[in-house]
This record gives structure tokens, C-alpha cells and sequence, in this order.
């Protein structure tokens, strides 16, 4: 079919289009909006730790690697690679002679913590029957900082709740090598005679002589 041609002059003023207005059209709601709460800025404290950084009995002070008690107890975080803690309780064990590690995770950490304790027993010289794994759960309460948009107001402190993981490597007796050690050579020791003089003073009775009672007769 043959298009027609247009009437002239309707190029320049086209015919407009007009939009029928539908019985669906709604007008828009006049109501106001409620007005924006001021925003809160939350800072997050450090949780508590389950144990001490460093022992007692050890200098806070000192490096690392100067201290021999206390150093098997290790709190994960994410700072810190999976290769890097399997190194350092792979050194605790062999160059330290530890035989027991407590390692503990909160929040996100806790996957890390997981795939700690399943690699770590492969790559440790000792049989998978002389390592024993136990694992425990909890909950603990960690407090966070509100810091509000109005300077007049007072900051808050807000409680939630937050998982935690523990778990406890344990080789063998999990008794320390030197400890452990100690404990072989004396077993090992050939138990001493006595003497025989011990044993007469062992087998020496005490005599206690007590006087008789004496009659006083009155005068």
C-alpha cells in the first residue's frame, strides 16, 4: 500500500498529542514527611579478653620472645593470616616444647579458629590418635560507645551480645616437655636403700619415765 502523502504545511506545526487524564490517576499525597532522627555515631569497644596478654610471671615489657610461660594461650583475630598462627603453634609445639594450646575467637574470627584447628594436627609431628581436640561455646557481653550528633547531649554506652570459641589442643598427657621430661627420670631412678641408721631411727621407741606420785603427810 502507497503511504499518503501529508497535508501542506502540517511538517512544521505537527498535531500534538494530548494525554486523557484516567480515573486510575491519583493526585499526590500533600502530607509532610516526619523529619530525619539525627544520625548516632557508634564506636565499638575493645571485648575483654578470656586471659592475660602476657603471664605474671613475665615482663609486659620484654619481646616475645622471652617469654616461656603464658605464650600457649592465643586470642585469634583477623589481623593476623590463617599460615601465620599455624606457624606460631607449630613453633610453640616443636622449638617450645608446649604439649597444650588454648586458642580463642570471638565474631568473625570464629571460621578462622575453625579452620586452625582442623589444619593444625597435620602438620604437627605426632600421631592423630595422641591429639585430642575439645571445643566449647559461649556468649559474652561486649558494651559499645553512642556518640550522638548533638554535642549538648551525653554519650551513651549500649550492651549486645557476642559468640565466642575455645578450643583446646591437647597432645599426649599435655604436660610440658621439661615437666614431662622430669617426670621420666623419675620414674626411671632407681629408688635408694636406706641406711642403717634410718632405719634404726625409724624403728627407736621414745621411753617417757613419769615419777610417782608422792604422799604428803600433814603436820
Amino acid at each position: 500500500m502507497k503511504r499518503r502523502a501529508p497535508p501542506a504545511g502540517d511538517e512544521e506545526n505537527p498535531p500534538k498529542r494530548v494525554k486523557l487524564a484516567q480515573a486510575t490517576d491519583v493526585a499526590p499525597s500533600a502530607t509532610p514527611k516526619p523529619p530525619k532522627k539525627p544520625a548516632q555515631k557508634i564506636l565499638k569497644l575493645t571485648a575483654p579478653r578470656p586471659f592475660p596478654a602476657v603471664a605474671a610471671s613475665a615482663s609486659a615489657t620484654g619481646p616475645r620472645s622471652a617469654h616461656k610461660e603464658g605464650n600457649n594461650y592465643i586470642c585469634l583475630t583477623r589481623k593476623s593470616s590463617l599460615g601465620a598462627y599455624l606457624r606460631r603453634c607449630k613453633d610453640l609445639v616443636t622449638v617450645d616444647g608446649h604439649k597444650i594450646l588454648h586458642l580463642h575467637a570471638m565474631g568473625a574470627a570464629i571460621p578462622l579458629l575453625m579452620e586452625l584447628s582442623c589444619a593444625l594436627p597435620h602438620i604437627l609431628p605426632y600421631c592423630g590418635n595422641d591429639i585430642h581436640t575439645s571445643i566449647s561455646t559461649g556468649t559474652v557481653e561486649v558494651q559499645d560507645e553512642v556518640h550522638p550528633d548533638d554535642e549538648g547531649e551525653d554519650i551513651t554506652l549500649q550492651t549486645r551480645a557476642k559468640s565466642t570459641l575455645y578450643v583446646i589442643i591437647r597432645i599426649d598427657d599435655g604436660l610440658f616437655e621439661e615437666e614431662s621430661q622430669a617426670k621420666q627420670i623419675r620414674k626411671n631412678e632407681p629408688q635408694k636403700s636406706k641406711s642403717r641408721l634410718e632405719k634404726n631411727r625409724e624403728n627407736t621407741k621414745v621411753l617417757v619415765f613419769e615419777e610417782p606420785e608422792q604422799e604428803h603427810e600433814a603436820i
